[in-house]
């Protein structure tokens, strides 16, 4: 495996266009990001004025949304900015929706703005997100494999009955007839009307899975076959949130790609990273 790297300085003119484009681009963030700190703190508030002891109502909200109580002090003090994971569990339970395709006609211009335009997929309206399929996910290997397959660019009856056999064919059945997969001509299937929401807990989990069934080690000296990076240092806290960033917009490149449909082809592929710190989780909830 290889890595090459390459150092670009901008001319005078663009580098100053270019500041000011993302000075700019910062300032709209900052509005936003304002604007969605203060209506979910504002959202939460109202929930929590439902309690006589708000202590008690602090450890109960945490517990059904799924969130650490210091999180959601700080949210309700507007002190952190949510990410739309965050945001998708609070709204849940304040609106009782599992659905979050539903969801997103409930709640606030605000949430519903901030979730589109965060969700690394798209909210397609023509799709409902459903917590009830994301279950499956979990708790169902051949499910999720052919789930993933499928959104990989369809997925063949015979595929599934070659690979996963007489309880393959079940599980294809009932998904079908749940609107998870929806048929492509003969015996051909691509994702239906009724898909996952995708919370990290499952993403963390099904992206260790396809790691597991689906990386090929022995290919990995090989360019052009796959890709692994591993990596350990001590960092500032600037050096972390930076290495976050680069994290992130490796990802929203890759999801750029995607959206050009000249770029969609036979290979079924799958992109899973994560960097956090060698530190163990404090967590009082487990989720």
């Amino acid at each position: 495996m290889q890595t090459t790297h390459s150092d670009t300085t901008l001319p005078a003119d663009r580098a100053s266009s270019s500041r000011r484009s993302q000075a700019k681009a910062s300032d709209n963030n900052l509005g936003s990001d304002e604007a969605l700190k203060l209506q979910v703190s504002e959202d939460l508030k109202k929930k929590l004025a439902e309690f006589n002891d708000p202590k008690k109502g602090i450890k109960v909200m945490a517990m059904l949304m799924g969130i650490h109580e210091k999180t959601l002090k700080r949210l309700i003090d507007c002190e952190n900015r949510p990410g739309y994971q965050t945001v998708f569990k609070i709204y849940r339970v304040l609106f009782h929706s599992q659905n979050d395709t539903q969801l997103l006609e409930l709640v606030p211009n605000p949430i519903k703005e901030f979730l589109i335009k965060a969700h690394p997929r798209g909210m397609n309206d023509t799709v409902r997100y459903n917590l009830n399929v994301e279950n499956e996910l979990k708790k169902d290997p051949v499910f999720c494999e052919i789930y993933f397959l499928a959104a990989a660019g369809g997925i063949t009856k015979e595929f599934i009955s070659f690979h996963y056999g007489k309880y393959g064919e079940r599980v294809l059945d009932k998904m079908v007839d749940q609107e998870v997969l929806a048929p492509l001509g003969k015996n051909r299937f691509a994702l239906g009307t009724n898909q996952a929401s995708l919370t990290v807990e499952t993403m963390s989990l099904v992206g260790q899975h396809l790691v597991e069934r689906y990386y090929k080690a022995e290919n990995s000296d090989n360019m052009g076959d796959n890709y692994l990076s591993f990596y350990t240092h001590g960092l500032s806290e600037e050096a972390y949130n930076e290495w976050l960033k680069i994290d992130k917009e490796a990802f929203l490149k890759k999801t750029e790609i995607v959206k050009d449909s000249k770029n969609w082809g036979e290979i079924k592929a799958f992109t899973f990273g994560v960097t956090d710190t060698l530190t163990e989780s404090k967590k009082e909830l487990k989720h």
